[in-house]
């Protein structure tokens, strides 16, 4: 009789279903580009959908968008788990983006409050520069 007869077969963990946000499959990698454009200062609506595409196929949008947060302290093996994908989502993100910006945002303790920070600082257009395009563009047409 083997070591393990007595064994009781244990249950499938939810963090091994494809499905759920904190699955890490084997080629989740901290190194992956998950965009071919790095965020620069011009170009974060760009980049942050193509960002959020990519994360929502992998299942991970949730670390960004605030559904998902630490669980807690109790839940060990969730825990765990839970601060894996949180620093594979922050890598994926900081592999995105400008070393410069990188450097200013990387000690962010979560992903989503790194993707908060970058919304804040990018995501708002500049109306003196937009005006003044306006302007050139009108004075082109006249």
């Amino acid at each position: 009789m083997s070591e393990y007869a007595n064994t009781t077969p244990i249950a499938p963990k939810w963090y091994d279903d494809p499905s759920h946000s904190l699955y890490l499959h084997h080629s989740d990698q901290p190194g992956m580009i998950l965009v071919a454009q790095s965020l620069n200062q011009e170009n974060y609506h760009i980049w942050s959908h193509a960002m959020l595409m990519a994360l929502t196929t992998k299942n991970k949008d949730v670390f960004i968008d605030g559904t998902i947060t630490r669980p807690p302290a109790s839940s060990e093996a969730e825990t765990k788990q839970w601060t894996r994908c949180n620093i594979l989502v922050k890598g994926w993100i900081l592999n995105t983006i400008s070393p410069k910006i990188a450097e200013s945002v990387m000690y962010n303790d979560t992903a989503y409050e790194l993707w908060e920070e970058l919304k804040e600082r990018f995501s708002h257009t500049n109306n003196v520069h937009l005006f003044q395009i306006e302007q050139e563009i009108h004075d082109c047409i006249q």
